[in-house]
Formats: structure tokens, sequence, C-alpha cells
């Protein structure tokens, strides 16, 4: 059996806790019994979730601290003392129009959370959210394969020669250097904790507080493919890729913060493939008497080969064996809306 380095009972460092997936890692490691302190950039803008988590879980503690600005040096200094992990999952998302400075940002928020640990003398372990957009980018119909030592390249390139591209083009680009300046970062200072990734690509799943966090993220394309609207949008900019639910994400994360046997690993969440059509049939099936649009044409599919077994194997020591897979995930994720 794998050795559990961080016990029930420590107190664990998250960042981005009222998004999708900061908001699911909170929620398992209060259900494993293991304290929290979440960070946001305002924290009474967000009381709602401490609310929420108070009111779950009573015999584990729950506590918002506010950072404002995640790429100012010293930001984390007076909020880290006495943790024994740090999941860094906030990323500065959308609004950027000039790579080099969304670049530049992401790798700055990055390294300040790991010099910040470093600086923490409790701080066993660290793990970083990091994208399968910083391993690649989707390549539809296509037959290829990426492995652990795999990153983007790719997209790093096309923002270089293409400044005014925009989306997920930049994100893919500030992931894949962020992630990259952290390996180097580590290598070069070799801190007293140990850093892992996790590469999830898209998450479709249960929403924790949909009246406080609405379609966030991935979720809007399954809400697009849902309601159609912007469902031409999104068919245009998301090609068909992996998907992994939110739950299996934060599942990913704390296991590779609690275990000792995962070290200086990138960790790939990606579960099965799928495409808007797919999920307009799941969509379909669960709900026979839905008005759902038409299929896309000329969607195609993802035929890419995927590290996933070292991630599936470190689920399911959290776990136990398997996925969730992409219809039952949907399912919990439409539940709520079915009732509209």
């Amino acid at each position: 059996m794998p050795t559990v380095v961080i016990q029930p009972g420590a107190t664990v460092f998250v960042t981005g806790v009222n998004g999708l997936i900061g908001s699911h890692v909170v929620d398992q490691l209060l259900k494993r019994r293991y304290n929290v302190r979440g960070a946001v950039r305002d924290v009474e803008k967000n009381k709602w979730l401490a609310e929420f988590f108070d009111e779950k879980y009573e015999a584990v503690k729950f506590d918002l601290v506010e950072v404002p600005d995640m790429t100012v040096e010293g930001c984390y200094d007076d909020v880290l003392e006495g943790i024994d992990g740090f999941i860094h999952v906030a990323s500065p998302l959308g609004g950027f129009s000039e790579p080099d400075s969304a670049i530049s940002i992401g790798i700055s928020g990055a390294l300040n959370a790991l010099k910040a640990s470093a600086k923490t003398a409790s701080v066993k372990r660290f793990v970083y959210t990091s994208s399968s957009l910083a391993a690649t980018l989707p390549k539809p119909n296509v037959k290829f394969s990426i492995d652990t030592n795999s990153y983007n390249e790719e997209a790093v390139e096309i923002v270089k020669k293409e400044p005014t591209k925009k989306g997920l083009f930049i994100y893919a680009a500030m992931k894949t250097e962020t992630e990259k300046a952290m390996w180097k970062w580590m290598k070069e200072t070799n801190p007293h904790f140990v850093l892992n990734t996790i590469l999830p690509n898209a998450n479709f799943g249960r929403v924790l507080i949909p009246a406080h966090q609405g379609f966030p993220s991935t979720i809007d394309w399954a809400r697009a493919a849902w309601t159609g609207e912007n469902l031409d949008m999104y068919t245009q900019v998301i090609a068909p890729q992996w998907f992994i639910s939110p739950v299996d994400t934060a599942l990913l994360h704390i296991s590779a913060l609690i275990h000792g046997d995962v070290g200086s690993e990138r960790l790939f969440g990606f579960v099965e493939p799928w495409n808007f059509n797919q999920m307009l049939g799941v969509f379909r099936k669960l709900y026979p008497q839905g008005n759902f649009p038409a299929d896309v044409e000329d969607q195609g599919v993802d035929r890419m080969n995927v590290p996933n077994g070292r991630a599936e194997e470190v689920l399911g020591w959290v776990k136990g064996a398997g996925w969730d897979g992409l219809e039952d995930s949907l399912a919990k994720m439409s539940e709520e809306w079915a009732l509209e």
C-alpha cells in the first residue's frame, strides 16, 4: 500500500477555492477529515463558500483567507503558517489579449506560491493544477501519442508568431510555460518539499454551489449543448478532446498530495474522449422528452493516445478502482438543469 505522509487532521492550503475544481478539492479534503485554509481574492464576496462548508462539515475546519493578487511577491507570507500541503488551483483566466503578459502573470503567480512554500518549514508537498493544454492541443481525427515529457511547444510557437491569437491558445501557452518554469525552479532550488502536477482535460460533473458558481469553466460548454445557446460558437473553437469529472480531478490532487509514493510526477487526468454530438446523445438518452439541438456537422473525434495509467493508479489509492464515466458525470451535472 502507498505511504500516507500527510495524515487526516493536517491543514492544507488551497487556492482558487471558489472555482469549479478548487471547490471540489476542498469538499473532498474536508470529507477525508483534512482541515482546509482556502484562498480567494475577496473574502467578503465569497462568504457563501464558508457558510456552505461550515454547514456540511462540522468536525473539520475550513477558513477563508484573502490573497488579492497572487502575482505580488510575498502575497502568501502571512497565510501559510502551519500548513502541511499546498494545492495551487487558481490561475489567471480570460481577458488576455497579449500572450507575453499572460505567460508572465502565470509564471509569477506559480513561482510566488513555490517560494512562499520554501519559506514555510511545515510544507511537505505541493500540487499544481496544470492542464491538458500544457501537453498538447487537441487534433481531431489525427492519431498521435503524448507522454509524460510532452509539452505544448506548438501553442507557444503559435502565439509567438501570431500574437493576436486569443483564448485557448494563450491559455495553453501560459500553462505550458508556467509548468516548465515550476519544474525548472524546483530543479535549481531543490526545496524541502515535493512538487507534483495534475493535467486534467475538460471537466464535466456536478457543480457544488450552482447558485453562486453558475456554469463555471468547462461546465459552460456542456450548458451550451443543453440549451443551444452559444453552441455554434463553442463548436467552432472547442475541438473534440477528452474529459474527466471534477471529483476525479480533485481526488487526483489529493492523492498526489498525501502519498509519498508520488514524487515529482505529472499525472494526466484523461478519462475518455468526447465531442458535442456524443454529449447531445447522452442528454437525449437521459431526457428523452427534452428539446436538444441537432447534431453538429463535421465534429470529428479525438484519436490521441494518452499516458493516463499512472493517474488511474494514483486515483485508486483514495477512491478505489475506476474513473467516473462521461454519461454518469453528465447525469449528475444536469440533474438540476432538468428541473428548470
